[in-house]
Order: structure tokens, then sequence, then C-alpha cells
């Protein structure tokens, strides 16, 4: 990146969108468009609706909604999402420079100490032939314990207003902003763009964990969406996703920060070093797994999401 940002991006195309699928999860769909709506517009927000939902609608006015079937059994649901991301991701690629592609639940944000939105930032990529195919924000879990952070969510304030503590997860280190088209893994851990590229000051919030009364609700209906989708089958037939989130929540939300951070070079260059190559290095996974301690984010972030 030059220290002074002089944007390449092609005129011919809008400098950024977003797009993800969701289901119901009506307070999580309104923090991702008021979000992406301030950084980007909302006319450049592309909400897959399964199944249908006019609350959807209600929240998305002013984006595009599109509608999606939505199959009762859920057979093969998250290859079958991830498959039409992956797909639906390359067409807006035509016509953005830059395309994010993310549950309803995460958002990328950059260090506001770097840059003010998102768009500014990006144009710091500033040579279209070195710059990466796809960007890998720096993964952050909020953990929620109501004794450390008290101050209940308001619907006119930020979430990093009040929830600030988090752990570093690498499998949330997603390729999830894409300058070039790509094949997500299932999840959107991994694409086929090599090799990947960890954003120094881009960072994905993951709101799994991030508020302990809404978070139980969620996890306790997630877990009944699994056992749909196992049906007759081993649970594990269908791999790992919201398998034991609820307990997990239940260890981590009585946790405490150990110190103020944002950086945590360490982890960082141990998800780098112990990256996993499969399917003859055309996917890569990072290493290091989850930090065992819990941080919290510095107050310059309160503002930002």
């Amino acid at each position: 990146m030059a220290d002074t940002p002089i944007s390449v991006l092609d005129p011919t195309k809008q400098p950024a969108g977003a797009m993800t699928m969701v289901y119901q999860d009506h307070y999580f769909l309104q923090r991702w468009v008021d979000y992406y709506g301030r950084q980007f517009g909302r006319q450049h927000l592309y909400i897959l609706s399964h199944g249908g939902d006019p609350e959807h609608d209600r929240i998305c006015e002013g984006a595009n909604v599109i509608r999606i079937p939505r199959d009762p059994t859920l057979w093969r649901m998250e290859r079958r999402r991830w498959g039409i991301s992956s797909q639906f991701s390359a067409g807006m690629l035509r016509y953005y420079n830059w395309f994010i592609v993310g549950d309803v639940d995460e958002v990328v944000i950059v260090d506001p100490a770097v840059a003010p939105d998102l768009v500014t930032y990006l144009g710091r990529y500033t040579n279209g032939k070195t710059a990466p195919a796809s960007l890998c924000p720096f993964g952050i879990e909020l953990i929620h314990n109501p004794k450390a952070e008290p101050e209940p969510l308001a619907d006119d304030q930020p979430i990093l207003s009040r929830r600030r503590v988090f752990r570093a997860n690498a499998n949330y280190a997603k390729p999830c902003v894409l300058r070039k088209e790509t094949g997500f893994s299932i999840g959107g851990h991994a694409n086929t763009h090599q090799p990947r590229t960890l954003d120094p000051h881009l960072y994905l919030i993951h709101l799994r964990f991030f508020d302990h009364d809404r978070v139980t609700r969620r996890l306790q209906g997630r877990k009944d969406m699994r056992a749909t989708m196992a049906g007759d089958r081993d649970p594990k037939e269908v791999g790992k996703a919201w398998g034991n989130d609820l307990e997990t929540f239940v260890k981590l939300s009585a946790g405490v920060a150990v110190r103020e951070d944002v950086d945590l070079p360490e982890f960082r260059q141990k998800m780098i070093d112990g990256q996993q190559h499969l399917h003859d290095g055309r996917i890569t996974f990072f290493g290091g797994g989850r930090t065992k301690e819990l941080y919290r984010l510095p107050d310059r972030f309160a503002a930002v999401f």
C-alpha cells in the first residue's frame, strides 16, 4: 500500500457493495443494513431473503432484497448458501471494485485511526496488478459478560459503545472482502484465492456472543434448526455448525478482559505460521485457533459500529 492514497478504482464500476443471506434474524439485519448503508449507500446492498419475509422488505427499504426459496428440510443448506454467495458475488464484481460477502451477524470495520470509512481505506490499494484478490479482516468475536458490561444495548446507539470485550478467532478472519471472483468454502472461512492476505487494519466483528439475553435465545433456536437439518441422520453428518455454541457461550460469558488491545501481533503471526493448505494447495485456512484470553477494543472503536 502506498503512503499517499491514490485511488485507481475502475471508474466504470461503483467503489464497493455488500451482500448477505438471511432467514428471519431481524435485529441483526437491521444493524447490518444500517452499518453498510452508511458505508456504501443502501442502493449498493444485496440481501438474499431466505424464504421471503415482509419484515426484511421493511428493514431493507432502499436496498435490494431478493427472495430465495427455502426448503423446509434444509437439505444441504450451507452448501447451497455458499454456492450462491460465490456465484452472486462473482456477478456483482462486474459492477463493483470491491464486494463484501458475509453472514448477517458479521460486519467488516476499519480502524478509525487509519481511515474514516471502508471506501477510503480500500482506495489505498492503489496498484491493480499487485492488490490482493481478497482481503481477510482480523476476526473478533464480541463476548458479553453481563457483570463486566452491564449497560443494555440501545437501538439508537452503536453496539461497540456498550460491547467491546472480545476474543480473537482465526476462523473468522474470513477472506470476505473481494476484488476478484472466487469460490467460498462452506461457511465462507476460506476461498480459492492464493495467497491469503491478513489485512493489518480491517476487522471482522462477529456478533455470535455479543449480548447475553439475545444470544441465549438465538442459539437455542439454532440448536433446533440443526436438529431439523439432521432429520433421521446422525447429527455429526450435518457438520459442526451451531452444535455446541450455546454451551460455549455460557463458559465464555464469565470471562473478563486481560487488557485493552487490538493488534495482538503474536496471535496474528501464529495464524500465518500455522496456515494449512488443503485440496492440493487450492484452499488455505489460517492456524492459531482462538485466543484463550479476552481483550477489550480501545475506546476509539466505540462509534464505529
